[in-house]
């Protein structure tokens, strides 16, 4: 007769499974970095669980502003490890896969990594190395910041605010160009139909002038050559009636 599994094991036996049952999630929640992943519903991919629910109640509601606002996708990331395609280029990966708007930035950090938080930014119709430029300077404040965290935060508000300047910068420059190159179709279209519309008036032009010559010439014609009928003078012949007529006089 078998003996029934006391208290202690029942309550070790729980335990195991609550281990493995916490074990899975937590394998579960890691994004596996060799993969995009898919865009996460907010702005904030916190995989390697860093921020607190309130951090990340605030950062979410300044980025989904200025998406709405400014038409700049700022996405913030953490992870557990380094991918391994290295940060810079996973960075980038995550921008272009997720960006919804013309302008993005991505500020991937790996908690406790010596090297820090990396930025990449990206956007349609702008130039490169404004771009570059504007990140570098606000990584570079960023990092003035005392702690781990604040440096994080400091950067994709940095960042945001210099892409904001360089995107509403693009968009006066795109303006100017557009009514530049209006201006040079509207001219295009003129001269296209001036090319249709001149040798139409010029045929019209020939022929109104051809008609007003030979009305010139007929009229002057015509008072040159003046014929005068003079009275009839009534006469018998052959026995007939009358008959008339005779001695037209031409000037």
């Amino acid at each position: 007769m078998t003996t029934p599994p006391s208290i202690l094991q029942w309550l070790t036996l729980i335990l195991c499974l609550c281990t493995s049952v916490m074990a899975q999630m937590d394998d579960g929640d890691e994004v596996d970095l060799s993969q995009i992943p898919v865009r996460p519903v907010g702005q904030i991919l916190d995989a390697a669980r860093w921020f607190s629910q309130a951090e990340k109640e605030s950062a979410q509601g300044e980025l989904g502003r200025l998406f709405k606002e400014n038409d700049i996708d700022v996405y913030l990331v953490t992870s557990k490890k380094n991918p391994p395609q290295g940060a810079e280029t996973y960075a980038r990966k995550l921008g272009e896969a997720w960006s919804r708007a013309p302008v993005w930035c991505v500020v991937f950090h790996v908690p406790g990594e010596a090297t820090g938080f990396h930025v990449e930014a990206g956007g349609v119709e702008m130039a490169r190395e404004k771009i570059d430029r504007a990140v570098a300077e606000a990584c570079t404040r960023a990092r003035k910041e005392n702690t781990e965290k604040d440096r994080v935060m400091a950067a994709w508000k940095e960042c945001s605010e210099g892409l904001r300047f360089v995107h509403a910068s693009g968009q006066r420059y795109n303006d100017r160009v557009v009514e530049v190159r209006k201006g040079m179709v509207a001219d295009y279209v003129w001269k296209q139909k001036l090319k249709k519309i001149i040798p139409v008036a010029a045929v019209s032009a020939l022929i109104i002038l051809t008609a007003l010559v030979y009305f010139v010439v007929r009229t002057t014609r015509a008072r040159r050559f003046r014929y005068v009928f003079p009275e009839t003078t009534w006469r018998t012949r052959f026995q007939g009636p009358h008959s008339g007529g005779g001695g037209v006089v031409v000037n």
